[in-house]
């Protein structure tokens, strides 16, 4: 088993253009991990093995999270050699041939990483001048990307044999791989972040149109597209690719760097907006389901219904309950007061006919009382009962004499209101309130007065009262959805009017104006519009005036031959 240092060699796992890449492992911490080499052709190069050496540490300084870790530097035999993380997972070239395109929600996601990495980078002062597929790792779940070899492009020597997969500058310098390089790296000018954000730009515009945004097989026609022509718009290749993401990647890889973004921070910044506005479009999407989209008018009158509906739906119910309790506890201090009454009026009597024999006991006025009360529609059912237990008037004629059999689940009422409407609850049967009052008399129990009030009143007032409830819920929603459409088909009109006129002046026609008479925001936002059109316009007309110019300028005369002398 071959070893560098003291890592132990495996199989190799990657390779390329100046190095082999093992799988190794670490005895002393027990960690496997990837050793990268010089290929023998440039060990023989004390410069090429210098910086590999000094360009590896500097790269090892980095630490985050979308960048490779670097665990060691050094020297075996004079060899230089790398120990860095292990990745688990594939290039970004592999998972391109495979898949083609990426969606836009995956796109992003990789592309924040990689251009949050190159921030960081940059803001340490290191610039890769290498980005490339190859030089991307992806992790199996696809989730997290990795950029590798961080300044290890620069010094990488022309190698035959390899179709001109790098190029070199006059001074010797490496420019990176052409397909991905920027136009400064092909015209061999200084470099800064930015080289790195266009090389960015242009993998990004692979993933998402699977296809290289500059396609030409030979290097010298590769740097001729990359400083000279400008790909085929996304829109074209990649039709459903968000517009956001569009321009976004069309910043990135334009030709000169000043057009570009300023830098990674602000690429990163761009891209988190335009992951948040895929994620609203989604999630809207999802909300609405993916049918054809409404119109304004129809969205907002749906929204807006569904809301007050909701509102007045919970409103109605939450009054009607309480309504309804209002009324049941009025009902049931009525019963009781009712049944007090009875018990009061039926005392005396029954404590007369107490002191007497059965025979000369007189209960026809109590038995008139309870008929005569019975009569009510509310009463369903009026019972007296003596201090023995016998039935002395009843609503019923055919209990009277016989023993009273009190309903299972009879309550015992207490003097306190509150505690005779409890029990009176208590003794709610399904089709009305029965209340049991005892007959006292100085404190003494002379019977007993069984009293049943009817339900179905109560049950009709709060049937009308919710019938009219929602009559009146449903006239404030309709009223409420006709306003809302009405606004919304007030906003919707100029909205559109703004949206023709931008689709005209995208178009090419710069003569487009939007009239109006509107004194509000929107009257404000169509002057804006007009003034924009009106510079863009004019700035049109200079360019084109300059370009006339400049081509009906004369070519400079060419110089006569000075004469010649002669010597004397």
């Amino acid at each position: 088993m071959r070893t560098v240092g003291r890592y132990q060699l495996n199989e190799r796992i990657g390779e390329g253009a100046m190095a082999d890449v093992y799988r190794a492992y670490d005895p002393e911490i027990g960690r496997s991990l990837a050793i990268k080499l010089l290929k023998p052709e440039f060990r023989q190069s004390e410069e090429c093995c210098t910086r590999f050496l000094r360009e590896a540490r500097a790269a090892g300084a980095l630490s985050h999270p979308g960048i490779v870790t670097i665990h060691d530097v050094g020297e075996s035999d004079g060899d230089p050699y790398i120990a860095m993380e292990l990745l688990d997972g594939e290039p970004l070239d592999d998972l391109l041939k495979r898949t083609g395109q990426f969606g836009a929600e995956h796109l992003i996601a990789i592309g924040l990483q990689l251009v949050e990495a190159l921030a960081y980078a940059h803001s340490l002062g290191v610039v890769h001048r290498d980005i490339k597929p190859s030089n991307v790792m992806i992790s199996r779940d696809g989730r997290s990307a990795k950029l590798l070899d961080f300044g290890i492009a620069r010094v990488v020597e022309a190698h035959p044999g390899r179709d001109g997969e790098n190029l070199k500058t006059q001074v010797g310098q490496v420019i990176g791989t052409p397909r991905y390089m920027s136009p400064e790296q092909a015209q061999g000018l200084p470099l800064d972040g930015r080289s790195d954000l266009f090389s960015l730009g242009v993998l990004l515009y692979e993933m998402a149109t699977g296809v290289a945004a500059f396609p030409a097989t030979t290097a010298a026609t590769l740097a001729l597209q990359i400083t000279m022509s400008d790909p085929e718009p996304i829109a074209l290749r990649a039709p459903g690719c968000p517009r956001g993401l569009q321009f976004i990647i069309e910043k990135l890889i334009a030709k000169k760097p000043d057009k570009r973004f300023a830098d990674g921070a602000q690429a990163a910044a761009a891209l988190r907006r335009e992951q948040a506005g895929l994620n609203a479009v989604i999630a809207e999407g999802r909300a609405r389901g993916h049918g054809r989209r409404l119109p304004l008018e129809a969205r907002t009158t749906l929204v807006i219904a569904g809301v007050t509906a909701i509102a007045l739906v919970i409103g109605t119910q939450t009054m009607l309950s309480r309504q309804y309790t209002a009324m049941e506890r009025v009902a049931l201090t009525s019963g009781s007061t009712i049944a007090e009454f009875v018990a009061s009026n039926a005392a005396l009597r029954a404590v007369e006919n107490a002191s007497l024999p059965s025979a000369e006991q007189d209960w026809a006025p109590i038995a008139a009382f309870v008929t005569a009360a019975s009569v009510e529609a509310d009463v369903k059912g009026m019972t007296v009962v003596d201090a023995d237990g016998v039935v002395r008037g009843a609503s019923d004629q055919r209990l009277i004499g016989q023993r009273y059999h009190a309903p299972a689940g009879e309550t015992v009422v207490h003097d306190a209101p509150d505690e005779k409407v409890t029990n009176a609850r208590l003794a709610d049967g399904a089709d009305g309130f029965r209340f049991v009052r005892p007959i006292l008399y100085a404190g003494r129990p002379f019977g007993t007065v069984d009293l049943t009030l009817s339900k179905a009143e109560l049950e009709r007032t709060a049937q009308l009262s919710q019938m009219l409830l929602s009559a009146l819920a449903l006239l404030i929603l309709l009223v409420v959805a006709g306003t809302s459409y009405l606004v919304a088909r007030a906003l919707a009109n100029p909205i559109r009017r703004l949206r023709d006129g931008l689709d005209a002046v995208s178009a090419g026609d710069l003569d487009m104006r939007i009239s109006h008479r509107r004194s509000d925001e929107f009257g404000d936002l169509f002057d804006c519009f007009n003034r924009l059109v009106g510079e863009l316009d004019h700035r049109v007309e200079q360019e084109d005036l300059a370009a006339t110019q400049l081509n009906a300028a004369p070519a400079p005369a060419p110089s006569k031959p000075s004469p010649s002398r002669k010597v004397a």
